[in-house]
Formats: structure tokens, sequence, C-alpha cells
């Protein structure tokens, strides 16, 4: 008898967003997601949400600024109260995550075009260690200010 697969890989990453519309507009017509739904369970605090999907049923979710996700904070967002760079910084436990491309500078331009703050250009980044590996990658602030990384891993 086999045992049952534990593990079956990251299913989703989940952000309570300011303007979920805005949202979705970004991460579909910038990013180049798909929308896979649109849900909510008054009954759970979910307002509003989508999943969206970035290719091979790799999914962000996203919770409107009412919703009370679990996990998330039992107050709305306010928009009128978003942390500033260092204190998000400081605080939040995910750092970013990272969105897999060829094209890495193409992405960043695209993304910045459409109203993204850069965070870091793209760049060349060889590690040192017992098994160095060579990519490009660049940062940009989301809608949200969450920070997304492109990464073009060509190569490793």
């Amino acid at each position: 008898m086999t045992s049952p697969v534990l593990n079956r890989g990251l299913d989703h990453i989940a952000l309570r967003v300011y303007d979920l519309e805005a949202s979705v507009e970004f991460y579909t017509e910038v990013l180049g997601f798909r929308l896979v739904r649109e849900w909510s369970v008054p009954q759970r605090g979910v307002h509003r949400a989508v999943f969206l999907d970035a290719g091979d049923d790799r999914l962000i979710e996203l919770f409107d600024a009412e919703s009370t996700p679990p996990g998330g904070s039992p107050q709305a967002l306010d928009p009128a109260r978003r942390p500033g760079d260092v204190e998000r910084g400081r605080v939040a436990a995910l750092v970013h995550f990272a969105i897999r491309t060829d094209e890495c500078a193409a992405l960043f331009d695209k993304a910045v075009a459409a109203g993204a703050r850069p965070l870091g250009e793209p760049t060349s980044i060889t590690t040192v260690g017992e098994n160095p590996m060579s990519f490009q990658a660049a940062f940009v602030h989301g809608p949200n200010d969450e920070v997304i990384e492109f990464i073009d891993r060509q190569g490793m």
C-alpha cells in the first residue's frame, strides 16, 4: 500500500487589497493572470474574493478591503491608513512573492508603466556558495504596496 502524498506543493498566496477592481485589472491586464472565479462567504467574513491563475494552476487569492479572511485583521482595511515602506517592512511576515517570466525587463517596464512603483531595476544576479546560480530579477510595489519580484530563471 502506498502512502498518500501529503505535500502537493504551494496552492495559492492570499492578499487583502484596497481596491479589488484595480487589483484584478493590474494582475490580469498587466501581469497576464486569468480570472478563475469570484466568490464570497459572508458568514465567514469574506465579502468579495477572487482567484487569479498565474498559469499551471498557481493562484493568487485577492480579498476586498471589507473582508476579514483567516489570518487577516478583524477590521477592514482603511485606504487612508496605508502603512509606509518602513513600517510594512518592519512588521510584514511576507517579504515578497515572485512571478516567473522569460522577459524580466519587459514585465518590469509594463508594470511600472501601469502604475507599479519600482523597487529594484532588472538586475543579473549570481549567488555564491556550494550551488551558485545565475538569474535576472526585478522588484515593484503592486497596487496594494505588495512587493512583487519578476524572476527569469532560464539557465538555472
